[in-house]
């Protein structure tokens, strides 16, 4: 009788020890909390890293010369390779992306299909960038010396009802539909051209946002998940203590 008692005394203090479930939520919470900076700080370091990589592909290229952009069944050129077109003429009309933003500054990155002689292929030339507010010129065939980087196709987020077209002002190019209009083999991405002709501005192929700053931000997520575990800690103790 009285070893019963006891058990069942036991069992009545455990249950008053334990706490109620949302509580144990919350410090379930409260622990996810602790962990995301360090998730947030791997993820600026390899954002970094791979920052690190662009630089060192777009420097070899940049003291490289030139290769021909021809077109082959195979996998062509690598991104950021520096290329030249042959024997190639504007496809079709220009496209203006508009808010494209150089130096804080609003504006639109001209862009244009053309087409090489020598194999009928075909590749989107940025031709540079140019300021809201001033007209775009007309420009000859001569004006333009086809040779740049090959880069991804500049993409913007978009909210419904945005522009999306290939040809004039846009919001979005229509990748599926310039195929479509102008058929033929077609080039991924872009050749961003190392001279544009004036007054359009050479849009950077060398990121604004350097790895050192994502570093910056790696240290400064890690510190504040050193900060929070601390505290977490401290409460975590103080629950126990408690008990």
């Amino acid at each position: 009788m009285t070893s019963f008692m006891t058990v069942s005394s036991s069992h009545s203090d455990q249950e008053q020890k334990q706490e109620p479930r949302w509580q144990r939520l919350l410090w379930g919470m409260l622990l996810l909390i602790v962990l995301l900076p360090y998730a947030l700080a791997v993820w600026q370091w390899q954002r970094g890293q791979d920052k690190e990589a662009l630089l060192r592909s777009l420097t070899n290229a940049m003291s490289t010369a030139p290769v021909t952009l021809v077109y082959r069944d195979a996998e062509p050129p690598p991104e950021f390779t520096r290329v030249r077109l042959i024997q190639a003429e504007p496809a079709g009309p220009v496209i203006e992306l508009r808010n494209s933003y150089l130096a804080g500054q609003s504006g639109r990155r001209i862009l244009q299909p053309w087409r090489q002689g020598l194999d009928r292929s075909l590749v989107l030339l940025d031709l540079g960038w140019l300021v809201d507010g001033v007209k775009l010129p007309t420009f000859s065939p001569q004006q333009i010396q086809p040779q740049g980087y090959r880069m991804p196709t500049p993409h913007h987020f978009v909210l419904s009802g945005a522009v999306k077209g290939f040809a004039g002002p846009v919001d979005q190019v229509d990748e599926s539909a310039l195929r479509s209009h102008y058929p033929g083999h077609w080039f991924q991405g872009v050749v961003v051209l190392e001279t544009s002709p004036d007054p359009l501005l050479h849009w950077p192929v060398v990121p604004e946002f350097l790895p050192d700053k994502h570093y910056a931000y790696a240290v400064q997520w890690l510190l504040l998940g050193v900060c929070l575990s601390g505290l977490w800690w401290l409460l975590w103790r103080r629950r126990h203590e408690i008990h």
